[in-house]
């Protein structure tokens, strides 16, 4: 097994800042980054081999072209890992599943999930929605009635929360997540706080296909207080919190091809190799224990077979 460390893309955002510079990235100064993309085979937003005879090479280009390293997996790069720093609210999103997104974009649908990596005291995320038929979503929306149509969930550093396709949902200021989705970047804007562009002109909106995709009534909440462990398994990804401060060794209880690999806190070793805060790599070539030292929290993350 190898452990090939990566470099990401950053993102320029509206509600964005300077506080990845905080978690190690090196992100252009004067420019509003939002994001990172720290695992992604993604057309919007390309990570890059950084070491190994892949060295400089696209994840996507890597993956496409080598199979063999990767379990023979068919289809595009499945996942895609961001690290999201809001210094501003986000806009009020849903994101469409697979059958309305393949159809409408040819992009897989977009369930996705947050690891609270940082928050204000008393934070709250935007997380779902209060109208029980469709007929009562586009009238709450078409009246503007957003505090009685959005639902709000308290939220401490260290909880995991799943978005699945049809929920609504937002990241609000001074909250820093990990997310990992499926890779898409298909995203419906429901509301934006009546913001405007750099030009002055009101942001898009995507009233017709949030409705559509809009789950209704709510979907169930999945939110996991504390998370540590393995937090969650689904057939769109799999993810487990390795804390070196209390346990060294990981060993994977489902059966998967390669691993995703994020240190999100401290500084340490991956069997035998360097990482420190903000750093991303890819198992390749098999899947072996994954064994740490120091004082690290690492982000793992699969799809299983």
């Amino acid at each position: 097994m190898e452990i090939i460390k990566l470099k990401p893309a950053y993102s320029e955002k509206l509600w964005g800042g300077s506080k990845l510079k905080e978690l190690g990235f090196d992100i252009p100064n004067g420019k509003k980054i939002g994001e990172a993309w720290t695992i992604s085979a993604h057309e919007n937003g390309m990570s890059y081999l950084s070491e190994g005879k892949f060295a400089g090479l696209s994840l996507k280009e890597v993956f496409d072209n080598h199979r063999e390293s990767f379990g023979n997996y068919t289809g595009m790069y499945p996942m895609l890992t961001k690290i999201i720093t809001a210094n501003d609210y986000l806009s009020v999103q849903v994101h469409p599943d697979d059958e309305y997104a393949l159809k409408k974009h040819n992009e897989l649908g977009k369930p996705e999930s947050w690891y609270i990596l940082d928050c204000p005291e008393n934070a709250q995320l935007i997380y779902g929605h209060n109208a029980k038929s469709k007929d009562e979503l586009s009238t709450m929306i078409e009246n503007g009635q957003w505090d009685k149509l959005l639902k709000n969930v308290d939220i401490k550093k260290g909880d995991f929360l799943f978005v699945d396709a049809g929920k609504i949902h937002a990241i609000t200021p001074g909250v820093t997540v990990i997310e990992l989705q499926r890779s898409s970047d298909v995203t419906y804007r429901l509301y934006d706080y009546d913001r405007l562009e750099a030009d002055g002109k009101p942001r898009r909106l995507d009233l017709e296909d949030s409705i559509n995709c809009t789950t209704v009534p709510d979907s169930d909440d999945v939110i996991v207080r504390n998370a540590n462990k393995e937090v969650f398994n689904s057939d769109f990804f799999s993810i487990y919190i390795l804390d070196a401060t209390i346990e060294n060794t990981f060993k994977i209880s489902e059966s998967a091809s390669w691993l995703q690999l994020s240190v999100v806190d401290g500084s340490g070793t991956i069997n035998g190799i360097d990482f420190k805060t903000g750093e991303s790599a890819i198992t390749m070539n098999g899947i072996e224990d994954i064994k740490v030292t120091g004082n690290l929290k690492v982000y793992i993350s699969w799809i299983r077979k």
